[in-house]
């Protein structure tokens, strides 16, 4: 009896263990904070405003905030409207914006909502700045505002629709023609990287991966923590999951755009400046921030983004698919169980069977969510719409949505700036500017997850959309505040620190300021970590030294009753050229300094004058073009060196490929005329330099007979070939085409490398009709229809082109006929092409039938 008594206790606290441990979280419902006094009366709305801030987040299930944080009123003022006012000497646009008369009817529609500036004009007063006008496609995309708190694009800032009085042009080697780039930008090349190029990550739990991003994300010019990931909305609700992330990213441009000084302000932004007050006003400063963006783009990469999520619960994985480190291997590196491609090994089709086993058919359309930018909308709807079990169709789907980036891309890369430094061109423009840049740190701050209670167990508090606080969880623990649980692999009770916010910044000593932050969010504890970083920041007082030059530069704008300084408007606009250091104020006196564009020289003097009746005073001045744009040259044509432009007495030297002979001049040059002299476009190659070969050797399938010699075919010579996808060297397009235009190509010059099957769309194995059957077809004259031919038919003598494959995912490499080839995809095996010619060694292998 007395034993029993002892182990009882033993017993139940045996049994407590197995209890998943909870500590209680309490609720955290929003508060707000009072209203502060109400703004001044805007000339333009007739209303006043007053904003209240959280000081207390929702967190923990708790109630969210309701009401709105802006109160308005209607209000009555003496002040008028921005936009009311007129443009003085400068043309307005009927939105209100001014632009340089210099601009009107000069065929460029630089009024961007109403090409008002190119109506009415006459013949007699209309010139032609250039002979070009369309710009690559969707640059409007460059110009968009950026919220780095949301990770969303907004408003247009940035005005990519006015050229300004410039003749920038790009080439296209893809598109084979020149495009015109606006004022706006700076550099813009185009440059196909990573088409159809798969990566892969692996997750063990959706901490790992949000930790990963948290890692990775840097931002220019902002307050770090704001957490913007693929999938946040999906990875809310997937619990205890090892995750798998497909990505595939496709760049076809890269651009530059002009520093802020240069750049031409969107009309709907430009309005939105004009109309803010002067005096500081949180509530119209932030709904610039809401509409526009925090930040925008200064230069990045256009093209288009893949991602496909694969969740797959853990207790799945270590059952059913024990062996990871081959289980990832067969995911990443064949993407068998994402089915993109059916090339795998036996060990991966095993894994593919158990995996399909575990789940089974029916829930297997609830394991993966994929999301694509750039290309065409319905192409994009196709692709987000995969299923695991159709892998053919989404290998079509992604190429077909693949194709259309180039015509579609959005932003997928880019480096920002803050949106503060595009305020110009509206009267008091400085102090907007310093206004807008203490609002984008107010904003910036509402929003950061600082404001987040600690969660347990070293969980990591988020910021949601609705300021609503979130807790990631780490493996092993779950709840709203991660209470419920233990940590894995991971000491009780150790509690690492995490950083309170900032404080506001102290008054200025010694010309700086400062701010402090106490890691006690949580304070460490148990042999925790200290956060990283530094607790204390300082700052020059460049601030107060900033208002001081603007109550100087634009005393009315701080006191209404002073009297404008005397300036001058912004400088009239020079075709092809720019005004170097372009400032926010001229005042009367200040001089100013023109410079042309590349390929461009001024004449006349560059030097112009803000003059006491504040108009600018210059001398005739003229960018004249000193520079020919790349030379349209004929298909099969070479040119050396090829460059965007040339100036006046460089020379291209023409060739052909190899053994072509060059019919026509063998060098053009850049005329004084800037006309290329003389013109190459009736330059042409006559066929490779006959070889001589013996009577009973045949020409090869992309060679024809010239009386006893053996040429090169031209590509569209080639009669039907087997399919593959191939990658032009000089442009980087990869399309389809046949075994024996790629060996045409070849033998012409061209260089051409093979690319993965899914880098193109192949013809499938088809209903074709007689008489369009494939070279592994015949025609089955009782139906009309195409049929398989049989090997016996392939393996007849031909002047078949031979080359290196593997099939159905084995290692082995096998020399094959293109016939023999084409009759496997036609059996609905798949091939993959290795090589264009024999495999070094040497297996062969038939069909069977």
């Amino acid at each position: 009896m007395k034993d029993l008594l002892i182990i009882a206790p033993l017993s139940l606290l045996w049994m407590l263990s197995f209890i998943p441990q909870t500590q209680c979280v309490s609720p955290v419902n929003c508060q707000w904070g009072p209203y502060g006094e109400w703004s001044p009366c805007d000339g333009c709305t007739k209303t006043q405003t007053r904003v209240r801030s959280i000081v207390v987040y929702p967190q923990f299930g708790g109630t969210p905030c309701s009401g709105g944080s802006v109160q308005t009123q209607p209000c009555e003022t003496a002040q008028g409207c921005p936009l009311e006012q007129g443009c003085g000497n400068r043309f307005r646009c009927q939105s209100g914006t001014c632009i340089s008369k210099a601009l009107v009817c000069n065929g460029d529609s630089d009024c961007e909502e109403d090409n008002l500036d190119e109506h009415n004009c006459k013949e007699e007063d209309s010139k032609t700045v250039c002979d070009l006008h369309k710009p690559p496609p969707l640059i409007e995309v460059t110009g968009l505002g950026f919220d780095v708190v949301k990770g969303q694009r907004k408003g247009s800032v940035i005005n990519t629709k006015s050229f300004g009085g410039l003749c920038n042009k790009v080439f296209s080697g893809d598109h084979r023609k020149f495009y015109r780039l606006p004022q706006s930008v700076l550099q813009y090349s185009f440059q196909v990287k990573a088409e159809s190029d798969f990566s892969d990550e692996f997750f063990k739990s959706t901490w790992s991966y949000v930790k990963q991003i948290q890692e990775r994300e840097q931002t220019t010019g902002t307050t770090k923590g704001y957490r913007n990931y693929d999938f946040k909305d999906a990875l809310a609700t997937v619990k205890g999951n090892h995750l798998i992330v497909i990505k595939s990213d496709i760049e076809v441009a890269q651009f530059q755009n002009r520093p802020p000084e240069y750049l031409p302000l969107s009309e709907e932004f430009w309005r939105a400046l004009s109309t803010l007050p002067v005096v500081y006003d949180y509530a119209a400063y932030r709904k610039v921030l809401e509409r526009f963006g925090t930040h925008f783009p200064s230069s990045g990469t256009l093209g288009g983004k893949f991602r496909a999520l694969l969740n797959i619960d853990t207790d799945i994985m270590e059952k059913e698919l024990s062996q990871r480190e081959d289980f990832k291997e067969c995911v990443t590196r064949t993407h068998t169980i994402f089915f993109f491609f059916k090339k795998t090994t036996t060990k991966c089709r095993d894994y593919n069977n158990a995996f399909r086993s575990a789940f089974g058919h029916k829930n297997i359309k609830d394991l993966i969510q994929a999301k694509a930018t750039g290309g065409y909308l319905g192409r994009i709807a196709a692709l987000e719409a995969i299923k695991l079990e159709t892998a053919h169709e989404n290998t079509n789907k992604f190429s077909d949505w693949a194709g259309s980036v180039k015509e579609a891309p959005v932003v997928i890369k880019q480096k920002l700036r803050p949106l503060y430094e595009l305020v110009k061109e509206v009267s008091c423009a400085g102090i907007k500017k310093y206004h807008l840049k203490r609002a984008t740190e107010t904003y910036l701050m509402e929003k950061h997850p600082c404001h987040c209670q600690a969660c347990q167990n070293n969980g990591e508090p988020e910021m949601g959309d609705n300021d609503v606080c979130t807790c990631v969880c780490k493996p092993g623990t779950e709840g709203p505040g991660c209470q419920i649980g233990k940590e894995v692999d991971q000491l009780p009770g150790l509690i690492h620190g995490g950083w309170t916010c900032w404080s506001a910044w102290s008054g200025c000593s010694g010309g700086r300021k400062r701010r402090t932050r106490t890691c006690s969010r949580p304070t460490p504890s148990g042999g925790g970590k200290y956060c990283n970083g530094e607790p204390v920041e300082t700052s020059p007082c460049d601030g107060e030294e900033d208002l001081n030059y603007l109550r100087e530069m634009e005393p009315h704008c701080f006191d209404s009753s002073l009297m404008p300084r005397k300036t001058c408007g912004t400088p009239p606009s020079l075709v092809n050229g720019f005004v170097l250091q372009p400032r926010d104020v001229y005042i009367v006196g200040s001089k100013i300094e023109y410079t042309c564009i590349e390929g461009y020289h001024l004449l006349g003097d560059p030097i112009a004058e803000c003059t006491e009746d504040q108009k600018w005073e210059r001398h005739a001045m003229e960018c004249r073009s000193t520079m020919c744009w790349t030379p349209l040259l004929p298909d099969g044509i070479a040119g050396s060196p090829l460059k965007s432009n040339y100036i006046i007495g460089e020379t291209v030297q023409l060739s052909c490929p190899a053994g072509g002979a060059l019919v026509g001049p063998a060098e053009i040059q850049c005329s004084s005329s800037l006309f290329w002299i003389p013109n190459p476009k009736d330059v042409t190659c006559q066929g490779p330099a006959p070889t001589k070969i013996p009577d009973e050797v045949l020409c090869q399938p992309w060679e024809k007979k010239a009386k006893d010699k053996c040429v090169c075919k031209v590509p569209y010579e080639c009669k039907p070939s087997l399919e593959v996808c191939a990658t032009s060297e000089r442009t980087r397009r990869t399309d389809r085409l046949t075994a024996c235009k790629v060996h045409a190509l070849w033998c012409l010059g061209q260089k051409y490398s093979l690319a993965e099957d899914g880098a193109c769309k192949l013809s499938t194995s088809s209903d074709n009709s007689c008489p369009d059957c494939q070279l592994w077809e015949s025609c089955d004259e009782q139906t009309g229809k195409c049929r398989c031919k049989t090997p016996e038919e392939c393996s007849s003598l031909g002047p078949w082109i031979q080359v290196c494959a593997r099939l159905d995912g084995g290692s082995e490499a096998l020399t094959l006929t293109e016939c023999e080839a084409g009759l496997w995809r036609c059996k609905g095996k798949q091939v993959q092409i290795i090589s264009l010619q024999r495999c070094q060694s040497e297996p062969t292998l038939t069909p069977g039938p």
